[in-house]
C-alpha cells in the first residue's frame, strides 16, 4: 500500500491518484474488498512509468556530467 502521495510531484499521475482517493474515501470497505484495485493497478502502472521516464532523464545527465569530468581529468594531466 503506498502512503499519501504528493500530487505535485507525480504530475502526469494526478488523475489516477485522485480517484483512488475518491474510490477509498466513499466507503470504508472498498479498500479492504478490493473494488478499488484495478485503480491501484492504474496508479501502480503510471508510477512506474514516471519513474522509468525520470530514471532515463537522470542517467543521461549523470553520463553528460561525466563526460566533462573526463575532460577535466584530461586538461589536467596536460
Amino acid at each position: 500500500m503506498h502512503s499519501k502521495l504528493d500530487l505535485h510531484k507525480h504530475i502526469s499521475c494526478e488523475d489516477i491518484i485522485l480517484q483512488l482517493d475518491q474510490c477509498h474515501t466513499e466507503n470504508v470497505l472498498n479498500r479492504f474488498l478490493g473494488r478499488c484495485n484495478r485503480l491501484k493497478q492504474a496508479m501502480n502502472e503510471c508510477l512506474q512509468a514516471e519513474f522509468d521516464i525520470n530514471r532515463k532523464k537522470h542517467f543521461e545527465q549523470a553520463k553528460e556530467k561525466r563526460m566533462k569530468v573526463e575532460e577535466r581529468w584530461k586538461d589536467m594531466k596536460e
